[in-house]
């Protein structure tokens, strides 16, 4: 019996110890489950507190991950990190850290949203500014180059008036010679004329009877020269005469034809005994009855012209360079060259431009028109200005137009030079053509020349 009461005490506490461990742990997890609860509780109203600031999706993406790295960073919480952001952002935007989004706005203006942010306006802005600016530069580019040609034109108004200064100063300086020599003048003149009197009566007494003998002379001489003009008008005339007589030696027959041959040669009585050479042309008249000038002064053409090819010693051969089916070479029809005569030399003075080739301008030199008279036989006289008593013609050029306009005040001294030259030259031209025509010189223009030499068609 003792020993089932021991067991039976053993089983009693061990079932004691397990029922007490069984509170134990009953009442502990009871603990426990409190505390969870209330730990659940805390952690949902953390999860409630935390997702009004950042919900679990915001929480899990990059931006905020990023911003709590920056915050950390910078030994920050998140909520610091914004506001001193914020804060920074409002100063840029409006110099206030506490300025609200209605503040920026009445700020801005209500054109500024999401659509359109500052950042385009600030863009414009900077945009127009640039414009603006390069506007500006180059307004000052344009003032400072102003600048420069005022600053040059004030140099040069201040060198023109130094210029002034010096040439006022100069006429003033001459100025007051002239007056000093005006005064000095008007001494002399006064001490003159204060003994004019009395000179004018010692040179009248002195001479007078020499103004009585000249006075006789002067007689005689008014006699002798009425008598002397009286001869001298009966000999011009008697001279005029003579010369109005004279035959013109652009006029004289130079030769005649002797023969026609079948194709387009001529022969004629001339060769180089008379002087003749290769390419001399003459125009071919019928008879010299033909050669009589027009009212104008101006001579038939011939009716047909020749060059010499081939120059024997008393005949030599030429060809037609025209002529006329109506009127053909024949034999003893004449020859005219005024320039070539078979016995002779003419002498001739050259003047003025000439047009060579015919296209209406006058050429630089009139050379040629001397290189072909000496080739002729002509002897050329020097252009001094006068015609020689001995000259048998006178050439002359294209005539010059008198100049009409003056040169202005502001003409250059090219053109004053250009004004000058024309002047003389319309001048010379007409003295010499006066001349010639008053001492019945023949005068030769360079067509007529041309016409009578063969050389134009």
């Amino acid at each position: 019996m003792a020993i089932r009461s021991g067991a039976g005490t053993g089983v009693i506490v061990s079932l004691v110890v397990f029922v007490l461990t069984t509170v134990f742990l009953l009442v502990l997890s009871i603990v426990f489950y409190v505390e969870n609860r209330e730990q659940l509780e805390q952690v949902q109203s953390a999860e409630v507190a935390l997702n009004e600031y950042a919900t679990s999706i915001e929480r899990a993406g990059d931006s905020l991950q990023q911003v709590v790295a920056q915050s950390k960073s910078s030994n920050q919480s998140v909520s610091g990190y914004f506001k001193s952001e914020l804060s920074e952002r409002n100063k840029w935007l409006s110099g206030n850290p506490e300025a609200t989004l209605a503040d920026l706005q009445s700020l801005y203006g209500p054109n500024i949203n999401a659509n359109n942010p500052i950042s385009l306006l600030v863009k414009s802005l900077q945009s127009q500014v640039k414009s603006r600016q390069q506007e500006l530069d180059a307004r000052v580019a344009d003032l400072a180059s102003a600048h420069t040609t005022i600053t040059t034109l004030e140099d040069e108004i201040k060198s023109q008036a130094d210029n002034n200064t010096s040439e006022v100063q100069l006429v003033k300086s001459e100025w007051k010679d002239v007056q000093d020599e005006s005064e000095n003048l008007s001494t002399k003149a006064n001490a003159y004329f204060d003994g004019r009197e009395q000179r004018l009566e010692d040179v009248r007494d002195e001479n007078l009877d020499r103004i009585q003998m000249l006075t006789q002379d002067v007689g005689d001489l008014r006699v002798e020269n009425a008598r002397l003009e009286s001869t001298i008008a009966d000999l011009r005339e008697k001279f005029d005469t003579g010369r109005m007589n004279t035959v013109d030696p652009a006029l004289l027959v130079d030769g005649t034809v002797l023969e026609v041959g079948t194709g387009s040669e001529v022969f004629i009585d001339r060769g180089s005994d008379d002087r003749i050479v290769l390419g001399m042309r003459f125009d071919i008249y019928d008879s010299s009855s033909q050669l009589r000038a027009n009212s104008e002064g101006e001579f038939p053409r011939g009716k047909a012209s020749i060059e010499i090819v081939k120059v024997g010693k008393t005949t030599s051969t030429a060809k037609i360079i025209r002529s006329s089916s109506s009127q053909p070479i024949v034999r003893d029809n004449i020859i005219v060259n005024p320039i070539y005569d078979p016995s002779y030399k003419y002498s001739f003075l050259v003047h003025g431009n000439y047009d060579a080739d015919g296209d209406g301008n006058a050429d630089a030199s009139n050379k040629f028109i001397v290189d072909l008279i000496q080739n002729w036989g002509g002897v050329i006289v020097e252009d001094e200005g006068s015609l020689p008593g001995d000259l048998d013609f006178l050439v002359l050029g294209i005539a010059p137009k008198k100049p009409i306009h003056r040169p202005g005040k502001n003409a250059t001294i090219a053109m004053y030079d250009d004004y000058a030259r024309q002047q003389r030259a319309y001048k010379e031209y007409n003295e010499l053509l006066e001349q010639a025509q008053a001492a019945k010189i023949p005068v030769l223009t360079s067509n007529r020349l041309y016409i009578l030499t063969g050389q134009r068609r």
